[in-house]
């Protein structure tokens, strides 16, 4: 089962890119499809996906801490990849890449790579103490 949290894209797009939503979008979109595609290679019996942006998650059964780990943690690798492919972040200035309010040059790879950021942030504090 899918699950639109808006609330969670709501504040994924406050701290990534408020001036691309729709960038971020695309970026949340790049984050669950990297979490999906990961159950799929795993072949990982899955209750529920919560797409929230930063803050979505997967609900599996009958998985191992390891299986979780690249489940919850594919998602921020697959927007690192994405930044990464997309190039134009060596072009931004460094105070820029930080600040979600700023007009940007390359906004799909700087905005990706925020999520990336903020999304490891929130998924080791989901993995490590829930």
């Amino acid at each position: 089962m899918l699950t639109v949290d808006f609330i969670g894209l709501w504040m994924t797009i406050c701290l990534t890119g408020i001036r691309y939503p729709h960038y971020v979008l695309v970026a949340a979109l790049v984050h669950e499809a990297g979490r999906i595609i990961m159950v799929i290679f795993l072949k990982i019996s899955v209750d529920a996906v919560i797409a929230a942006g930063a803050f979505g998650t997967v609900s599996m059964r009958e998985f191992a801490a390891a299986q979780s780990a690249l489940v919850l943690f594919a998602g921020p690798l697959a927007n690192y990849a994405v930044s990464a492919l997309a190039g134009g972040t060596e072009f931004e200035r460094t105070a820029h890449l930080l600040n979600p309010l700023v007009k940007l040059k390359h906004p799909l790879s700087t905005v990706n790579l925020r999520l990336a950021i903020v999304s490891l942030i929130v998924t080791t504090w989901q993995f490590y103490w829930m």
